[in-house]
């Protein structure tokens, strides 16, 4: 009997490890807000009164704010995943909002990362090259073997 409690125990123990934990990260800018925003154009000051700092705010453009949501869902102990994701682009003119947008669903795009990098001219070395630059490179050398002044 005890075996049979122990054994219900573990059970019921892995089941609640298995759940399902989601995680909501990031600013929430409702479909009202944007719909607001769109309609009264409010400044940067006032922009960040009603919903708040942006979440980005690229260094090639101060006047585009972002506002990012991500839902992360995780099962168990493995790799949390994006369940759902939606950015909220802001544009500004003369600190002035002209539009907000919405973008949904950004995961589910197919971004492939290049194995590909930017060569610098110059810094290719062939093998002899290789082999001359480390030639000595690894050997011991004496403390007190300094050559004398005369």
């Amino acid at each position: 009997m005890i075996h049979l409690k122990t054994l219900i125990t573990i059970i019921f123990l892995m089941l609640l490890t298995g759940c399902q934990s989601i995680d909501v990260r990031g600013q929430n800018v409702s479909d009202e807000a944007v719909e607001e925003i769109n309609s009264k154009k409010p400044h940067k000051e006032q922009l960040v009164d009603l919903i708040g700092t942006p979440t980005y705010v690229p260094d090639y453009s101060k006047d585009t704010w972002y506002y990012i949501q991500r839902t992360v869902a995780r099962k168990a102990w493995l790799t949390p995943k994006v369940a759902e994701q939606r950015i909220v682009k802001i544009n500004f003119v003369n600190n002035r909002v002209i539009d907000a947008i919405v973008i949904k669903d950004m995961q589910n795009e197919e971004i492939v990362a290049k194995s590909s990098y930017t060569q610098t001219y110059g810094t290719k070395q062939n093998g002899v090259q290789k082999f001359v630059k480390n030639i000595g490179r690894f050997n011991k050398t004496k403390k007190n073997n300094k050559k004398k002044k005369k």
